[in-house]
């Protein structure tokens, strides 16, 4: 009786094990099937499974640390780590950076058969919405300050004029002449300010302008003697290299706007005798229109930040140009990359052909 009792036992153990293994094995087909990179892991942060889609960036676990794993670290994350120390039993959430890409962090705590602690993990790259959001933000600040310019920019205007009127005549009496010097630079301070209103202006533009068919190659080429002789007051040298590109439907004054600036920005980042590259070519379904200049480059921080406005590193400057530049391309349809390093930067304006 005892054998026989001892036999179904055995027998009832074996068909619960077989039961818990089926169980395992479609739980762990189910993660297989689950989105971005989903490991199991213990308390100490071992990784016991993982689907296909972390074996194929990061092989096969073999028993290793998660922490190893992913970040090459011997000690484990804090999120982690204080979850697995702590006894929290409820699921966490968080965002981490893992090789430049942004991934958003699902940890749910669960209990093995046996009773082990263990942790299910998901991590799904949100590297593109981060960076979709940024962008919203960086459109958001634009419009902002659009809205602020064309709120009050004629309301400034009017008294500057004013001012700049009696300053000219003033200039023009006789016995005030010793002071002209003096009236030439407050007249030339107020056109200043009055340029930065006019940026201001090129931002809060909402308006429907005139798009026509142009050549992109002609109007680079239209601008080269003025662009040329910029570079020629400064000691410093501009190269066009255009290839053959199709016709584009743009605002030519805007264009226009656009490549000046972009050169402007460029002799200014360029020591003399440095070379100023305009270029223009086909990619895919893009026409390009690349600036590149000999400067010291960008850092990495400004590049992220490039378009907002009052973002300068020259002492005079606004901090308007580029910002101008973003929203002509956002106006085009167009995307502006930035690619920068020790020996120069290089702009590149993709227009999509349409």
């Amino acid at each position: 009786m005892y054998k026989t009792l001892k036999k179904l036992g055995a027998l009832k153990m074996s068909i619960e094990n077989k039961f818990l293994e089926d169980e395992r094995k479609r739980l762990y087909a189910l993660l297989n099937g689950l989105p971005g990179l989903v490991y199991v892991r213990t308390s100490e942060g071992k990784v016991i499974f993982a689907n296909h889609n972390f074996k194929e960036i990061h092989g096969e676990p073999d028993n290793r640390k998660c922490y190893h794993i992913l970040l090459n670290k011997d000690e484990p994350c804090s999120n982690c780590h204080t979850s697995a120390t702590s006894g929290i039993k409820i699921p966490k959430q968080w965002q981490c950076v893992i090789k430049d890409t942004i991934f958003e962090v699902f940890q749910h705590p669960f209990q093995d058969s046996d009773g082990t602690q263990l942790f299910l993990m998901q991590l799904l790259d949100i590297t593109k919405r981060k960076l979709a959001e940024e962008e919203m933000a960086r459109l958001d600040r634009l419009n902002l300050v659009g809205e602020l310019a064309a709120s009050i920019a004629h309301e400034v205007r009017n008294p500057m004029t004013t001012v700049r009127g009696f300053l000219q005549i003033l200039k023009s009496r006789d016995t005030l002449q010793e002071n002209a010097d003096y009236y030439d630079l407050m007249i030339s301070e107020l056109d200043r300010a009055n340029g930065i209103i006019s940026e201001f202006l090129s931002i809060a533009k909402t308006k429907t302008e005139l798009y026509t068919v142009v050549k992109l190659n002609n109007l680079v080429h239209s601008l080269y003697p003025l662009i040329l002789a910029d570079a020629t007051n400064q000691d410093k040298k501009v190269v066009l290299e255009t290839e053959q590109v199709t016709e584009l439907t743009m605002n030519e004054r805007e264009i226009r706007q656009l490549i000046l600036n972009l050169t402007r920005n460029g002799f200014e980042a360029m020591p003399s005798r440095g070379v100023l590259k305009i270029m223009t070519y086909m990619e895919a379904n893009n026409i390009v229109l690349a600036v590149q200049d000999q400067g010291t480059g960008i850092s990495k921080d400004i590049i992220e930040r490039l378009g907002t406005p009052f973002l300068t590193t020259k002492e005079r400057g606004t901090g308007l140009g580029l910002a101008t530049c973003y929203n002509i391309a956002e106006r085009h349809n167009a995307k502006i990359d930035v690619e920068s390093s020790s020996s120069g930067t290089t702009f590149f304006i993709r227009f999509q052909i349409r």
